[in-house]
């Protein structure tokens, strides 16, 4: 690994190397310029270093002689990266920890032997023209930060407001460090730095005791093989039954109702085969000679007057017969009914 080109010679192989070409290939130039990966055509080793080449010419990477068009006023044109999350304070969208921006960096004050250095920038969060601040179509919402050497920080003057994020450690299951109050309790109470301790060791144990199962978790897990083919295996299995369900429903056909059905289960078969259907084939009978009487002629020839006695006989007889079947069935349902 090769930390800085100290030979020219080393300097000019690289640069024509094939490997150089591939580690920069999907950077764009304003971010290899950035990171000095950018060799300028009219560089030559016999010139010196590349910093100081560059620092001739009045600009150290992308920026150019943009970057120093405004040294007479003591403001230097920089790269900024924001420190921590912040919220802007017109489109309030929130800006993440590490996004960059071109920024005026400018002496304001000193702490002691410390500089304070001023960053102003622009918001570049896309947004309507009613909320933007020059009615483009990015936010521009001017930023102002300052370097805070007292509290070794940030102070936010302008345009934003840092996002406060608090966690409990007990919830994050990290390690809780004793402040100096709870320190000089236990240090003046025994009584108190008893229960601490003891707490302490009681957690300790259950770490521990945590640590093993999941140590042996991963131990059971370590064959890799046969929990893929156990998976793999149960997924066959689901994926037949759902073919098998499939097919079963496109062999039933279109649904007959126009709510869902539940399925089938054993209850409901004992049930349904514990019905008896009784057919009542007295009303059979009577619908059959009814509709035998409507279907005949109305008019029809008379028979000789021993025919026509022998008929009438046989009606009567019938209706007898009818009657006492009928008194027969009365006397049945009021005895078992």
């Amino acid at each position: 690994k090769i930390s800085r080109l100290k030979s020219h010679r080393l300097v000019l192989l690289l640069v024509e190397s094939p490997l150089v070409n591939m580690c920069t290939k999907d950077i764009s130039l304003k971010a290899a310029c950035a990171d000095t990966f950018y060799y300028p055509q009219e560089w030559d080793p016999s010139r010196g270093s590349l910093d100081s080449f560059q620092q001739k010419k009045g600009f150290e990477h992308y920026f150019g002689k943009q970057r120093t068009k405004n040294l007479h006023k003591g403001i230097l044109q920089i790269r900024f990266e924001m420190p921590f999350k912040v919220q802007c304070l017109r489109c309030e969208e929130f800006i993440g920890q590490g996004s960059r921006y071109d920024a005026d960096k400018k002496k304001v004050g000193m702490y002691f032997s410390t500089p304070i250095y001023e960053f102003a920038m622009h918001c570049r969060v896309g947004t309507s023209h009613e909320k933007s601040a020059d009615g483009r179509l990015y936010c521009n919402q001017r930023f102002v930060i300052r370097t805070d050497p007292k509290n070794a920080d940030y102070e936010l003057a302008e345009g934003c407001r840092r996002k406060v994020q608090t966690w409990d450690p007990k919830e994050a299951e990290s390690i809780s460090f004793v402040d100096p109050d709870m320190r000089r309790k236990m240090e003046s109470d025994p009584m108190c730095r008893v229960e601490q301790t003891i707490r302490n060791v009681k957690k300790e144990k259950t770490d521990k005791e945590r640590l093993r199962e999941l140590a042996d978790l991963q131990d059971d897990r370590e064959d890799t093989y046969a929990l893929n083919s156990v998976l793999r295996r149960s997924h066959r299995v689901k994926r037949k039954e759902i073919a098998a369900e499939e097919e079963a429903i496109r062999l039933a056909g279109p649904i007959n109702f126009g709510i869902p059905l539940a399925p089938a289960s054993e209850e409901d078969a004992r049930e349904a085969a514990a019905v008896v259907f009784q057919t009542d084939y007295d009303k059979i009978e009577v619908s059959t000679r009814r509709a035998k009487i409507r279907s005949a002629p109305l008019f029809q020839r008379t028979a000789s007057s021993g025919g026509s006695k022998s008929l009438a006989v046989a009606k009567v007889q019938e209706l007898v017969a009818k009657r006492r079947k009928l008194a027969q069935h009365a006397l049945m349902a009021r005895t078992f009914g």
